[in-house]
């Protein structure tokens, strides 16, 4: 008695799997041997057909599934080149399609970041020429012999500010540079936030001494926990923009809480406020919305402010009508 069977497996495109099975017994009984190499030439034929779909299949699964994972690879090339404009157009709902999109996403993420770095390069590039330009301008005309001494004295007040306002951005950069990296903040003290807010105003009085200016303080005494240096950076920042943007004679309040959670400072001032246009990008590093008063800084302080309370896990906030004056509001939580 003899029993033959043959299975021939094929993967489908749909992942189910097919099973051809053909069974004779007692073969010799059952046909006749003019039939049996008949049903040997099914099977055979049976065998080629499944031979040639799997053949077709693997084509569709290259065109399909090889095509774009090569495309994807060739995309990652380009990526690490630096050419982050590169994209792919491959679109599917499986996970080929998620990872299509990831790197994409990807390209585009790093696309902006050269974007920024370009603009903020060129930033940097325009804010230190204006400055040496003046300087080395008005050095060249010190050397004329026909000078007067009132000529040569403001030409040379002219180069110290220029120098000053060098320095100045020179140490905005590097305190901005080291603040991109510092994610904690550094050594924690107890001090009087009442008392370091007045000491803000001493060391600016220069500032507002000469345009005859007030304030409308309330600061109690309150004490509080954290990076001294980075907090007063704060006040720095914020108390000198009110008194940029300030007419003379005006009033700048500045008003100190106790929260259940932290402490709130307020420093509003009298001054020309911002439209929309200007308040939608305050916190971008160079920016100056207005221009006037490009000569008196360099678009850095509030983007030192901004990252100097995200270390602080803080929060800043303003209001602003142009005509009418501008308010901050900084929250610092307590330390947990």
């Amino acid at each position: 008695m003899t029993t033959i069977v043959v299975l021939i497996l094929l993967l489908s495109a749909g992942a189910s799997i097919w099973i051809v099975a053909v069974a004779a017994e007692q073969l010799p009984q059952l046909l006749p041997e003019s039939n049996q190499m008949r049903v040997f030439t099914l099977i055979l034929a049976t065998v080629g057909i499944c031979a040639i779909l799997d053949t077709i299949f693997m084509s569709f699964a290259s065109l399909f599934i090889t095509k774009p994972i090569k495309k994807m690879a060739e995309m990652a090339q380009d990526i690490a080149k630096g050419e982050f404009t590169s994209r792919t157009s491959y679109k599917s709902s499986d996970e080929i399609g998620s990872l299509a999109d990831s790197l994409n996403k990807m390209a585009q993420e790093l696309d902006n970041m050269a974007y920024m770095r370009k603009d903020f390069i060129s930033n940097v590039s325009h804010e230190f020429k204006t400055p040496i330009a003046s300087i080395q301008g008005f050095a060249e005309l010190m050397q004329e012999q026909s000078l007067s001494q009132e000529e040569r004295s403001e030409y040379l007040g002219i180069i110290i500010d220029e120098s000053k306002r060098l320095h100045s951005l020179s140490e905005n950069m590097l305190r901005l540079s080291r603040l991109d990296r510092q994610v904690l903040p550094d050594k924690q003290t107890t001090f009087r936030l009442d008392e370091q807010i007045r000491r803000v105003l001493m060391l600016l009085e220069d500032s507002w001494a000469k345009k005859d200016m007030a304030f409308d303080l309330d600061l109690p005494p309150i004490s509080y926990e954290g990076d001294e240096p980075l907090i007063q950076q704060i006040w720095m920042n914020l108390i000198a923009n009110a008194i940029k943007f300030s007419p003379d004679s005006s009033t700048i309040t500045i008003l100190l809480a106790s929260k259940a959670e932290g402490v709130e400072v307020v420093v509003a001032d009298e001054g020309i406020g911002m439209p929309t246009s200007i308040q939608q990008r305050i916190y971008e590093r160079f920016y100056q919305g207005e221009t006037s008063r490009m000569d008196q800084g360099n678009g850095l302080g509030l983007a030192i402010t901004k990252r100097i309370l995200t270390i602080l896990s803080g929060e800043i906030h303003f209001t602003s009508t142009v005509g009418k004056g501008t308010r901050f509001t900084v929250f610092l939580p307590y330390i947990k």
